[in-house]
């Protein structure tokens, strides 16, 4: 007789209910969320087919499922996304990370001795994912978190307390620049980059995270321009500028960034998209 509360048995419906919902990849997500409701890996999941639910298990992993049928992020229900070997908090009010930038991370980490005492800001800094995995790879560094928004610096700071990182990374509230005082080593940024026009018509759960930190302007660089145009004064001799960027842009910015005197260079993520900005300033 079928076990009803099997995993045999829920999984396959599951992924057919996100299927008939057009969820994004359904086989992937169910099998994740039902991991995350047995506190189990998603290989684990797979290798016992015959294992029993219990009925509270049944019922968070229905309401797990319902929520990413109408379109919500896997982090959003979870509560964190996995990055650098860390889970990071996250939540509507900050982009939830991305591969991509863990790629920016693992770049700027090749320029630098870990042993240095570093000064590194992040600018944009969401949930503070790149400067807990920077703290992490360089333990003498000081780190200055900087967003605009303050509910996505309460979520940073949450961040900070779970990685027990409050005696190197800190954070501040400042529209880019206008409370930024001192000088780096590196300014690494994963600004917002996606045109106004495009950000409308993104999957229905790139939409679920906050817009500020993904509009960019009518070309998508409004916010790469101010960071661009007066990094070199907040660099140390030698300092880095490095930035994520969206499909056709790294290219042009890193000319203008030539054109204002810096010695710039484009660099491809792992599917060979150019994403990523590395600058000094000659």
């Amino acid at each position: 007789m079928t076990n009803e509360f099997s995993i045999q048995t829920l999984l396959p419906k599951a992924v057919s209910y996100l299927e008939k919902a057009q969820s994004d990849e359904p086989q992937a997500n169910a099998e994740w969320l039902l991991a995350c409701v047995l506190n189990v890996s998603r290989t684990w999941v797979l290798a016992h087919p015959e294992y029993t639910l219990s009925a509270e298990e049944k019922d968070i992993f229905a309401r797990y499922i319902k929520r990413k049928a109408n379109g919500e992020p896997l982090s959003h229900i979870v509560g964190y996304q996995p990055f650098c070997g860390m889970d990071i908090i996250v939540s509507p009010d900050v982009l939830t990370p991305r591969p991509e930038t863990e790629e920016l991370v693992e770049l700027v980490s090749t320029l630098f001795d870990r042993k240095d005492p570093l000064l590194f800001l992040d600018m944009c800094t969401g949930s503070g994912c790149i400067a807990l995995a920077l703290a992490a790879k360089f333990p003498k560094s000081q780190i200055l978190a900087v967003d605009i928004s303050e509910k996505a610096l309460r979520v940073a700071e949450e961040n900070i307390k779970k990685f027990r990182r409050q005696e190197q990374v800190h954070l501040l509230q400042s529209d880019v620049w206008e409370n930024v005082h001192g000088s780096f080593d590196l300014i690494i940024s994963n600004p917002p980059y996606i045109p106004s026009q495009i950000v409308d018509t993104l999957t229905r759960e790139v939409l679920c995270e906050p817009r500020l930190a993904l509009d960019g302007g009518a070309d998508g660089l409004d916010t790469v321009r101010e960071i661009c145009n007066a990094a070199d004064s907040y660099l140390n001799p030698g300092g880095y500028l490095a930035m994520e960027l969206c499909k056709g842009q790294a290219a042009a910015v890193a000319r203008g960034l030539a054109e204002i005197g810096w010695k710039a260079t484009v660099k491809k993520d792992i599917v060979g998209i150019e994403r990523f900005v590395l600058a000094q300033k000659i």
